[in-house]
């Protein structure tokens, strides 16, 4: 083996490396080839069944004299003395070679990493230490390249560790991280037995994140001026995302070997992304940051999720025990039952957040009602608003058609409204929603028995006040797309749970954090930009980016006096929304919500049905009331009077049910004001200091103050400062003592 020159181990290799090097000029090719040879022999040493451990040991050593001949003296090898001839023509840094050699010797010795840290030093020795080889055969003449080439190894070695699974488990090695495992309930043996389970698809898919994360990095380090000679490792990119994609779509299902990739298959995605990168224009450059990112509600996670996946690594802070924000948990010391801060429920047209729950497998934890059944309960007793399961829009025709407190005028009317929007005439924006309503000549059943409930559960706020584009937004949404969009969907646990442990790992997986209990006391402006961050503690942290993902009347006593920024949040009023929990001695319905009409009490739900297990404690509803403004002064007592009168005046066998505890949860900023006024006001991601971001359910998203709309958010606020980012990135000329060695190599052929 030692006899074989480089061009001989590439050319009978068939790896996803060596097939990059065809769009390589002929003198770049042949060192590629050359360091490739070196490579893949090294890696045969440590792989070989016919070899014993001590001759293992002593083919790795004999490689290791070979690199330090080849910086001193004459190798032994065909194949030494052409690595020497390539070391030398190239300046190839001594450490990356010998690198190399370590990692791979880390097999002989190590089949087991208990924690990533530990794999990580093996990922960028056989990884990471190969392109910081390679780009200097490239001839790339930025800093950043090394970064881009250490982060990229990383990537295409995670891609490997995941699709290698059943081939390295055959041989004994497990390289997926034993704490990982074990944070899954798996261990060792599941490994090397093959053991399929939901368990294992998980930890993949944090594996498969963890990759994207890395794969993200990598391409945000390419510089313009480097851009160009990095096209054989971006066609390799493609292959190794395409590779990581098919084990994706395969469900992770990694003891079944469906995810390899053929000859012909690579070939294709080589051409195809060497045709892209030959049309594609100078980048920008926009270098991956240190992002914090304040507050942990939906909009603080989605946000940190976001960054995370464009390949920063971000710090997320909560102030409170625990993430959610107004859509979060608690326990009540009572009943001995977490709670949510208010019933909240999603729906199917809730796209952004339910891709954010399926990108971190936290899907499962809901409760989908598809088709949309909502039984309403007015003087005349029960009406069922049902849809149809059929495709759009014939679901809805059955609804209208089957809901008993509407004439066919009134359904006559809605299909008129719902044409209009159809064919564009949205409200003017000056207009509430009664007034919209109104002039399309809407009839007072069908605006009592379905706009009402719909606005005051999606905007807060009664029509003579709502904003007209508000209530829009969620009849287009919610009832002019598919059936699954008007579906009703419900977190089958804590609704603070729906997403924290999920977030919390991908950030950890990825160099991030989630801190709570760390409250931010003061925000340091200076020049145009956010400078610090000051704690509770007094200590002060620099970042490159932040995303305020706190409440408008949170994040205006942090903002300096008198800004713009501070002068909108003092401006949004707040809208009231009671929450009060019930436990009676009999079940009052099965149903699991219920709608009221004509009543100030707006939704009962049940718990059990909901969450799938019985109370502590009899048997458990959650009642809502929205625009409580009228409440506001009731005690507890009174409340649970009220709204347990109304319950048995609406349901039927209620009269004998007797309440056993009540707990009232009073959200008086429950969300903004969404009157045309204060939608006109509504703030984009963008602030008057150019690294500072805001999202939350009360900036401009086009949608009330719901769950989708703080998740889109935080998606948005990204997405804008990515923009930025690169928008606003000079690029410097590169200064003398900056090159690296293809410029020093260029400047002694030109002497």
């Amino acid at each position: 083996m030692e006899a074989e020159t480089g061009q001989a181990l590439t050319a009978r290799s068939g790896s996803n490396l060596a097939a990059a090097f065809f769009c390589l000029p002929r003198e770049t090719r042949q060192a590629m080839s050359v360091f490739y040879g070196f490579c893949r022999l090294v890696d045969d040493v440590a792989d070989s069944s016919s070899l014993s451990l001590g001759q293992k040991q002593e083919g790795l050593a004999f490689w290791r004299a070979e690199i330090e001949r080849a910086y001193r003296d004459v190798p032994r090898s065909p194949l030494g003395r052409e690595l020497a001839s390539v070391v030398r023509r190239y300046r190839i840094a001594r450490e990356p070679l010998e690198e190399i050699v370590n990692g791979v010797e880390m097999d002989l010795r190590q089949s087991r990493y208990r924690t990533f840290a530990e794999l990580e030093v093996y990922c960028r020795r056989v990884a990471s230490a190969v392109g910081l080889v390679s780009i200097e055969i490239f001839g790339c003449r930025r800093p950043e390249s090394r970064c881009y080439a250490e982060d990229l190894g990383m990537a295409f070695q995670l891609t490997n560790i995941l699709r290698d699974v059943q081939k390295d488990a055959a041989v004994g090695r497990v390289y997926l991280p034993e704490e990982e495992l074990a944070e899954f309930g798996l261990g060792v043996e599941d490994v090397l037995l093959g053991r399929w389970s939901e368990e294992m698809h998980d930890l993949c898919l944090f594996q498969y994140l963890r990759a994207k994360h890395y794969f993200a990095r990598s391409h945000r380090w390419i510089h313009p001026e480097d851009q160009r000679r990095l096209v054989a490792s971006e066609a390799m990119r493609a292959v190794y995302e395409a590779i990581l994609e098919k084990i994706r779509k395969a469900e992770f299902r990694i003891f079944s070997g469906a995810s390899r990739m053929g000859k012909f298959e690579r070939a294709g995605r080589m051409a195809a992304a060497l045709f892209a990168f030959s049309r594609q224009r100078r980048l920008s450059w926009n270098p991956p940051r240190r992002v914090m990112v304040l507050g942990a509600g939906f909009a603080g996670m989605a946000a940190a999720v976001e960054a995370t996946l464009s390949g920063d690594r971000v710090a997320l802070r909560e102030a409170r025990a625990q993430v959610g924000g107004r859509a979060g948990s608690f326990l009540e010391a009572k009943s001995g039952e977490r709670l949510d801060t208010g019933q909240h429920l999603l729906m199917g047209c809730y796209r952004e957040t339910l891709r954010l729950l399926r990108s971190l497998g936290a899907e499962k934890k809901l409760l989908w009602i598809d088709p949309l059944r909502i039984p309403f309960r007015g003087a005349a007793g029960e009406s069922l608003l049902e849809a149809w399961p059929l495709p759009s829009p014939w679901h809805l025709l059955g609804a209208f058609l089957g809901y008993r407190e509407i004439s066919w005028k009134d359904r006559w009317a809605a299909i008129r409204l719902i044409g209009s929007l159809l064919f564009g005439r949205a409200p003017l924006p000056e207009e509430t929603a009664e007034r919209w309503l109104r002039r399309r000549k809407q009839p007072q059943g069908i605006v009592r028995a379905l706009w009402e409930p719909l606005c005051l559960a999606a905007c807060n706020q009664d029509l003579s006040r709502a904003s007209a584009r508000m209530l829009v937004a969620v009849i287009r949404r919610s009832l002019l797309g598919s059936r699954k969009d008007s579906a009703l969907v419900f977190c089958r646990g804590d609704l603070g749970d729906l997403l924290a442990k999920e977030c919390e790992r991908l950030l950890r997986f990825c160099g991030g954090s989630l801190s709570c209990r760390s409250p931010v006391s003061r925000l340091l402006f200076s020049g145009g930009r956010l400078e610090a961050i000051e704690d509770a503690c007094g200590e002060r942290g620099e970042v490159d980016q932040a995303v305020s993902a706190l409440p408008w009347n949170a994040l205006r006593s942090l903002l300096p006096e008198g800004s713009a920024l501070q002068k909108i949040c003092r401006s949004i009023g707040e809208e009231p929304i009671l929450n009060l929990y019930l436990w009676t001695d009999r079940p009052l319905t099965r149903e699991i919500v219920v709608g009221f009409l004509d009543s100030p009490v707006h939704w009962l739900f049940c718990r059990e049905e909901i969450l799938g297990k019985a109370a502590t404690r009899g048997h458990a509803y959650a009642v809502v009331i929205s625009a409580a403004q009228s409440w506001k002064e009731l005690s507890r007592e009174a409340v649970a009077d009220r709204v347990v009168e109304e319950i048995r005046q609406r349901l039927p066998g209620a009269a004998e049910v007797h309440l056993l505890h009540s707990f009232l949860y009073r959200a008086q900023g429950g969300t903004p004001s969404l009157s045309p006024e204060a939608c006109a006001m509504r703030p984009g991601p963008r602030t008057e200091w150019r690294n500072f971001w805001i999202a939350g359910d009360w900036t401009n998203t086009g949608l009330p103050a719901t769950i989708e709309g703080a998740v889109q958010s935080g998606i948005s606020a990204v997405r804008a400062m990515n923009r930025a980012d690169g928008e606003e990135k000079a690029l410097p000329p590169v200064p003398s003592g900056e090159w690296g060695m293809a410029e020093a190599r260029q400047e002694r052929r030109g002497s």
